[in-house]
Formats: structure tokens, C-alpha cells, sequence
């Protein structure tokens, strides 16, 4: 009996340690939480043009977390240390999760449609487009304008200062194999198209985290950022609503 237990720790160990392969996506939709209506429909009066999102994640004036990869996983494999930990500043373009192996996301995209489909359940505007370049929103009353400033991750993986030689014993038995963390930092602004004037700007930065364990939540590392950006936009559709009732 103490053979096979102990060889099936070690079979979950590799499972964890190996590479994995399963890609996540930035689901919108599917995240927990509902898209605020503030308006039946037919009752707004102007339009709005949502343009691709900016990145500014990295840059000193306007992230709070530094670009590129940072720590290891297998700093685990060290006896006394408690985990081996990673933290990515552009996750998408990174690999070596906890128990995920890519990201399929496109911050400038991704967000963006995102913004466009809380901003049609709003009710707040008469009208909700997609346009790439200004020209593009030439027939919008307003622009909605986005900037990304953080898809900060950190990820660790329990070793309980024994290594994960001897840590996946307790996987096992029910002790959390890991953590991940999801922070997303936004600005958003709405711009009078005829004019250029901005009249209207909200900031927003938050995190959420989880555990793992090896019977469940596996390859939910990144599940947390769309939820994050719901939580966003019904903050600043909010915020837009009470200060802009007149739209």
C-alpha cells in the first residue's frame, strides 16, 4: 500500500512539473457576474465608437507592475522553500503556468470587445460600433477609449518546504497544490468626436486569486481576467452613468 501511494504521488508530480499543453482564452461572456443595464433600450440618445484598447503594460508612467517574466516553478524542487512561484507581466506571451501551459489573449482585442458588449447591455448609448481607426467612428457621437495597464500573473506551486519530491503526498490527500493570481489595471476615457475634448475618465485596478488542487482547478490559472473586467466595466459604466445622466 505505501508503494502505491507514494508512486502515485509521484505520478502527480510529474503531471504538474511536465510541460503542459492546454490553452486558455479570455472568455468574456462565460464569466461570473452579469453586464449592469442601467437604461431600457431606446431610451439613450447618443452613440458611441470603441476603439482597440492601448497597451501601456510595462511602461514606468503608467503600470504599477514591471514587463517580462520573473521567479521559477522549480525553485520548488529546493528543500525549506515553501513554493516555486513565477510571476509574468504580459502572461499571453509566456508559458510555465502552474497548471496551464499558454494564454490565448489579445489584450488590444479581447478587451475591447469586451467593452462593447457591456456597453450594448448598458442601455447608455443609442448605439455601439467597433472601429479600428477614427475614421472609422466618424458617425459616433463619442469615442470610448481604453488603455491596459495591467495583466499582472503570479503563480505558485506548493512544495511545504519538503520539495516536490515528497509534496504531491499531501496533493494527495487534499492540500492545495498551488495558487495563481490575476490582476487587471484599466483606464477608460469617453471622447467627443466632434470636438477630441475628453469628458469623462475612470481608473480601475484589482486582483483576485484561487487555489489548486489536483482534483480541480487545473488549467484555471488566467479564468479570473474576464471576471476582473466585467467587475471593471459595471464600475465605470456606474460611474459614467451618475455623472453623465444626460447621454
Amino acid at each position: 500500500m505505501k508503494k502505491m501511494f507514494l508512486a502515485l504521488a509521484s505520478l502527480t508530480a510529474a503531471l504538474f512539473l511536465g510541460a503542459c499543453t492546454s490553452v486558455a482564452t479570455f472568455d468574456y461572456t462565460a464569466a461570473p457576474g452579469v453586464m449592469m443595464k442601467f437604461r431600457e433600450p431606446g431610451a439613450a440618445k447618443k452613440s458611441v465608437a470603441v476603439m482597440p484598447f492601448m497597451d501601456q503594460r510595462g511602461t514606468s508612467a503608467e503600470s504599477p507592475r514591471a514587463a517580462g517574466d520573473h521567479g521559477s516553478l522549480y525553485l520548488g524542487l529546493i528543500p525549506l522553500l515553501p513554493y516555486g512561484w513565477v510571476e509574468k507581466g504580459e502572461p499571453e506571451n509566456s508559458v510555465d503556468f502552474v497548471s496551464l501551459g499558454r494564454f490565448g489573449f489579445n489584450p488590444q482585442n479581447d478587451l475591447s470587445a469586451a467593452a462593447i458588449a457591456s456597453l450594448k447591455t448598458s442601455g447608455l448609448f443609442s448605439g455601439v460600433t467597433k472601429a479600428n481607426t477614427l475614421a472609422q467612428a466618424a458617425n459616433a457621437d463619442y469615442v470610448w477609449r481604453g488603455t491596459v495597464t495591467s495583466t499582472f500573473y503570479r503563480g505558485r506551486m506548493f512544495s511545504y518546504c519538503i520539495s516536490y519530491f515528497f509534496s504531491p503526498v499531501l496533493w494527495v490527500v487534499g492540500f492545495p497544490s498551488g495558487s495563481s493570481t490575476n490582476e487587471l489595471g484599466v483606464k477608460f476615457e469617453l471622447v467627443d468626436r466632434a470636438t477630441g475634448e475628453t469628458v469623462w475618465q475612470y481608473e480601475w485596478l484589482d486582483s483576485d486569486y484561487l487555489n489548486h488542487w489536483i482534483y480541480a482547478r487545473i488549467g484555471k490559472d488566467v479564468s479570473l481576467y474576464p471576471a476582473l473586467m466585467k467587475r471593471a466595466m459595471n464600475s465605470a459604466l456606474n460611474d459614467l452613468s451618475q455623472k453623465m445622466p444626460d447621454l
